[in-house]
């Protein structure tokens, strides 16, 4: 799409936006349809308000149906006991682990169950006497139509918990003779409170039993129960509960009154939620809507004014960040790719300039490969020269030499000349017996070991060395001669320059299954922080033309050539104490 027809589009998008908010605000929401739909919208809270009380209460009454269903139980607490253990026991056996899983599902302040059997008595299973017969809740049971009901009735305020609580009562229908089993579940009245916590702080919420006692008034904090026929607008509850529109006054205030009342089940048939909303909460909404009118259409020709000054700016603010980057891209001959957004010209220009910075990329990455490649075959080229010098030496010339000097000495009984004579011969078969860059760990430490053993002979009992190698390590693989070039290191700078007996330590480890380390330890003088800095850096810059540590910067830039950057040498010295030097290598290397 063209600058210019984005400009003639947005242009008209603009007018109908503002001609058409500014008509439907001003005829949508006219005030007698805006209290319309306010009146139903209180409406349906109420009758949400409502399920959500009858779903509350019939959780609770769920827990009774579970006790009522469980005739083994019912059957254990009217059985007549001859000793309180053979009570007890069926009491923490049967009827304690039901308590607790009720208490554990639900916020229950206290489940109680009375029966006419004396020899079954806990804190929460009382026998009925007198008192209980007398007590208000029990009446209510024995009325002809209330035998196998659930009622609910208001306790008002517990005298153990010191705040409201609402009573569930329920008469359990057994085949024993004469029997009678009675469950009440006593809930705090803030589960009601807490479904009307999230609403309309200015709305009255007044919740009403089947029996007529108010459980819940959010404007009162009266201690006694209330009765719904209390009210003064009692006459117009019936009248709103029919789905009219009623309109009270209440305080010298004016509130529309909504009622919906409960019938799923006969414990709940009666029970009304009463919600009263202040008209000043609607007519406000009204005026509000005039005021938002005036606002829109003014806001509605500031924003068409921004739009416009906006959309050229984003225009003209693409053009010149390409411009720049051409011309930062041309002076520094860094090129990088650059991100326009859009489908118009000025975001094909981006593309096609990010199309040309890909090909030089290509071209560029091309050249250097190709630069690299030359490179790696010149080197392989001079690796194979020195193979060929190297093989054009015959050991076996070597070892029969050596082997013939050794006989003679023997023949003199010079042993101790003749073993290093055998060393050094073994030496030589070690070196130049096998090609190829790589060995096992195994072969590495046979020729440290002889290299030791010969320097064992040259400085006597200056030079200790152990090694400590985990023969599950022997397979493992190693640039050929990088643990020698270590160890002969450590001899020439920690024995030769150090009066002292010199202990040299080799040990492996492995790192997190992924790569083991081989370290050189010595108890030498060792190295001071400024030479050890200037060797790390002559270890990572193989640029540096430097005369000493050319062994060491070998090592480490083969490790890293083969194996990647994250591999290498690492070195650890402090003055006085000695020098640790780690091979780092790949298990699967």
């Amino acid at each position: 799409m063209k600058i210019r027809t984005k400009i003639f589009f947005t242009t008209a998008l603009v007018v109908i936006f503002l001609l058409g908010s500014l008509t439907y605000f001003m005829t949508r929401f006219s005030s007698h349809i805006l209290m319309t739909k306010m009146e139903q919208d209180v409406g349906f809270s109420t009758s949400q308000l409502s399920q959500n009380i009858d779903s509350l209460l019939q959780s609770y009454e769920q827990v009774i149906d579970s006790l009522y269903t469980n005739s083994e139980l019912q059957s254990r607490l009217l059985t007549q006991y001859d000793s309180v253990i053979e009570a007890q026991d069926v009491y923490f056996d049967y009827y304690l682990p039901f308590v607790n899983w009720v208490r554990g599902s639900k916020n229950i302040l206290r489940l109680m169950v009375y029966t006419n059997n004396p020899t079954f008595q806990f804190a929460d299973v009382k026998w009925i006497d007198e008192e209980i017969k007398q007590s208000e809740w029990f009446k209510t049971t024995q009325q002809p139509d209330k035998k196998l009901v659930k009622t609910w009735t208001n306790l008002g305020i517990d005298p153990y918990y010191r705040f409201r609580v609402i009573r569930l009562t329920q008469r359990m229908n057994n085949p024993v003779i004469n029997s009678q089993v009675y469950v009440t579940i006593d809930l705090q009245e803030q589960l009601l409170q807490n479904l009307i916590s999230k609403e309309n702080q200015k709305q009255r919420f007044i919740i009403g039993l089947p029996n007529g006692q108010v459980v819940l008034d959010s404007f009162l904090d009266s201690k006694a129960p209330l009765l719904v026929r209390d009210y003064s607008f009692y006459n117009q509850i019936e009248q709103a509960n029919e789905g009219k529109v009623v309109y009270v006054k209440e305080n010298n205030e004016r509130y529309l009154l909504t009622v919906k009342s409960l019938d799923s089940r006969s414990s709940v048939r009666g029970l009304k939620a009463i919600v009263l909303t202040p008209t000043g909460e609607l007519t406000a909404k009204v005026n509000e809507m005039k005021r938002i009118a005036i606002m829109l259409l003014v806001s509605s020709i500031i924003i068409a004014v921004l739009m416009m000054y906006t959309i050229s700016t984003k225009l003209t603010k693409r053009l010149m960040l390409l411009a720049a980057k051409m011309r930062t891209d041309n002076i520094t001959q860094s090129y990088s790719q650059i991100a326009l957004t859009g489908n118009d010209e000025i975001s094909q220009l981006g593309l096609i300039y990010n199309q040309m910075i890909l090909r030089n990329s290509l071209l560029i990455k091309e050249v250097y490969e190709f630069e690299f490649n030359k490179k790696e075959l010149e080197l392989r080229a001079k690796e194979s020269e020195l193979y060929a010098l190297q093989t054009q030496i015959n050991p076996h010339y070597l070892f029969n030499t050596l082997n013939a000097i050794r006989g003679n000495l023997l023949k003199k009984g010079d042993k101790e000349n003749a073993n290093i004579i055998k060393l050094l011969a073994q030496s030589f078969r070690n070196l130049l017996g096998k090609s190829g860059s790589v060995v096992r760990l195994e072969e590495e430490i046979g020729i440290v070991d002889t290299y030791l053993r010969i320097q064992s002979y040259r400085f006597g009992g200056r030079l200790q060395y152990q090694i400590n190698i985990p023969k599950e390590h022997n397979t493992y693989q190693l640039p050929r001669l990088s643990l020698q070039t270590l160890v002969e290191n450590a001899i020439i700078h920690a024995l030769e320059k150090n009066e002292d007996d010199t202990l040299i330590y080799i040990e492996s480890q492995v790192i997190d299954n992924e790569q083991y380390h081989i370290v050189v330890r010595d108890n030498g003088s060792g190295i001071s922080p400024a030479a050890l800095e200037q060797i790390r850096q002559q270890l990572n810059d193989p640029s540096m033309e430097q005369e000493r540590n050319i062994g060491l910067r070998n090592v480490h830039q083969r490790l890293t050539q083969m194996y990647g950057p994250e591999y290498g040498l690492t070195i650890q010295s402090e003055e006085g104490i000695g020098t640790a030097v780690t091979l780092m290598i790949p298990l699967k290397g």
